[in-house]
């Protein structure tokens, strides 16, 4: 399952995430292959995802058309959009797909990490939001999240993050902690792999970085 973190410093938002997708060929065993999971929307917001066996990405995809076709400018609008948007796409893909041939652990568990710039707050100009379901109940649940988060969970990784993030470091000390901690979990981890994707909210902008 793709590993995601992001935290937010007075510099801006960091996130990152791998690349490494599963599939299950008709006799139940895995394949490997790589996949790009973290979208602009607009110029100053992204979403990431992880699980869903695919439907994520282009379910991704359809909100960051969604978004930017009706021009949501602001992390504000395109939050306020995205829980029900994604839940209704994500009903309307379930039912579409071939429940047999399909891992049913795998459909259940699905995360939309949602971020971005606000041009109306002083107080909040970086914000976050996560929706997910880990057995496949809809509407997607708004998990509450503070000032960082990784998905899933993994106390060591969050632990770091947040202390990071109270200490009000640097977004390149966000970037580097992310690295570091996504290629040690690719040595153990073999649904996560390179190359590692970054990306950095800040006034002027979101901005990709990979790493490989």
């Amino acid at each position: 399952m793709t590993q995601i973190l992001s935290g937010i410093c007075s510099q801006g938002i960091m996130v990152a995430t791998d690349s490494m997708a599963t599939s299950f060929d008709e006799g139940g065993k895995e394949i490997h292959f790589t996949v790009d999971k973290l979208f602009a929307i607009g110029s100053h917001a992204f979403i990431v995802i992880s699980g869903g066996m695919g439907i994520s990405v282009e379910l991704s995809e359809r909100f960051k058309q969604y978004a930017e076709e009706r021009r949501l400018v602001g992390v504000e609008a395109i939050l306020g959009a995205a829980g029900a948007y994604l839940s209704d796409q994500y009903r309307e893909a379930l039912g579409k797909i071939d429940q047999a041939k399909a891992r049913q652990d795998q459909l259940d568990r699905i995360y939309f990490l949602v971020g971005g710039y606000s041009f109306q707050s002083q107080e909040q100009p970086y914000q976050l939001a996560l929706w997910g379901s880990d057995a496949g109940k809809l509407p997607l649940e708004k998990i509450h999240i503070g000032d960082s988060v990784t998905v899933p969970r993994t106390l060591a990784g969050e632990t770091r993050l947040f202390r990071l993030c109270q200490a009000d470091s640097q977004l390149m000390d966000l970037f580097e902690f992310a690295k570091d901690f996504l290629q040690k979990q690719a040595e153990t981890n073999p649904q996560i792999g390179p190359p590692f994707r970054f990306g950095m909210v800040t006034p002027a902008g979101f901005k990709r970085l990979e790493h490989r």
